[in-house]
């Protein structure tokens, strides 16, 4: 963790804490140990799939208790993670990034107003990103349901099934917007609908239609949204329509279209953690050729976002609250310690930091409240 979090994006990189004064004394021997040997206790730690997952629960559990949430938004998806090489588990699949490469698929599940992973499973590339969906979050639900009054899932229309929407709908204290495949019906029903624009949006919005398809004959609300095609775009000869749609199934009927639209698109920030999770937390670049090496580092990215999700909810505040890791790592991480003995005691001088001793006072002093 102190590697991904100083940059590292190797299981080797722990090395370059071998002359730290601090790192090594974490450690009996006072050096830091080899990859070899990392790799070694990660064969246990990727073996143990109910204890990893019961780490983030608790860490996530204390943090809801210690901050009084009640409600909370769970955004799910899965993402592509190509290697290169022949690893373990790494199939040919779908990963757009790098077409016909191999690669892994990563699982999660991130609640949105505290930027922390609550669960996460890493898949061998060939593996469909709704494959065990409903196992997935029934683990996540079980959980936190009795804890909290709402819980609000968001998922895209890769995860739409008729079981999926049914199961959430048997949890009284839980809603969903799902996005909705474009099947040949739908396609004909939304051309048919009348949509207004609200608050003079570009985006046009159709009132939801119902039908009683859910879990014991509830209803179930579809919700739409059109938007002219980019000028130029070429027509297809057997649909002429000028517009686009999104379709988001929903238990919920009584939203304005353009206000659950504006909450479903909620999930584009779960986008952008991915995005720092590959670019900065090294996610998907920490590999093994065992996999099951590879689940616990994948793992650690996660629980290293948890972490660092946690401190911006408890320590940070105003700009830094919105500061990435990166930038966290140049203003707050990038500074020297020793420790020192003295009459027994070990003491731990830290060098001024570049937020200046003040800044860092308060924040130790929120951490240590906390």
């Amino acid at each position: 963790m102190a590697s991904i979090i100083a940059g590292g994006e190797r299981l080797y990189d722990t090395q370059y804490f071998r002359f730290d004064p601090v790192i090594p004394d974490l450690f009996s021997n006072g050096e830091v140990p080899q990859d070899t040997t990392l790799r070694d206790d990660l064969v246990h730690i990727g073996a143990r799939e109910q204890q990893r997952q019961e780490l983030l629960f608790r860490l996530n559990e204390r943090h809801f208790r210690r901050f009084g949430l009640s409600k909370i938004t769970i955004d799910i998806d899965g993402t592509a993670l190509p290697v290169d090489g022949h690893q373990q588990g790494a199939e040919v699949g779908y990963c757009p990034e790098e077409q016909g490469s191999r690669c892994y698929q990563s699982l999660s599940a991130i609640c949105d107003e505290t930027e922390t992973t609550l669960a996460e499973e890493l898949r061998p590339g060939n593996t469909h990103c709704a494959f065990g969906i409903q196992t997935f979050c029934k683990t996540i639900l079980e959980r936190f349901s009795p804890q909290m009054a709402c819980i609000s899932m968001r998922l895209d229309k890769g995860f739409f099934s008729d079981e999926l929407l049914k199961f959430f709908e048997s949890y009284p204290n839980v809603t969903y917007a799902v996005g909705v495949p474009q099947h040949e019906w739908l396609k004909t029903k939304v051309r048919r609908l009348t949509y207004k624009s609200y608050h003079g949006s570009e985006r046009q919005y159709a009132s939801a239609f119902a039908y009683g398809e859910g879990l014991k004959g509830a209803f179930r609300y579809y919700y739409v949204e059109r938007t002219l095609k980019e000028p130029g775009t070429q027509l297809d000869i057997f649909d002429p329509d000028r517009y686009q749609y999104r379709v988001v199934a929903s238990n919920q009927g009584n939203l304005q279209p353009h206000t659950l639209f504006r909450h479903y698109n909620g999930r584009g920030r779960y986008e952008k953690h991915i995005e720092e999770l590959k670019n900065q937390y090294a996610l998907g670049k920490m590999t093994s050729g065992n996999f099951t090496v590879t689940k616990a580092l994948v793992w650690i990215n996660f629980l290293t976002f948890t972490l660092i999700g946690m401190l911006r909810k408890v320590a940070f505040r105003w700009e830094m609250a919105r500061y990435r890791l990166k930038r966290l790592r140049f203003v707050l991480f990038t500074a020297v310690a020793a420790f020192v003995k003295h009459a027994r005691r070990k003491i731990l001088n830290i060098a001024t930091p570049i937020i200046g001793t003040t800044r860092l006072k308060f924040l130790l002093q929120r951490i240590w409240a906390y």
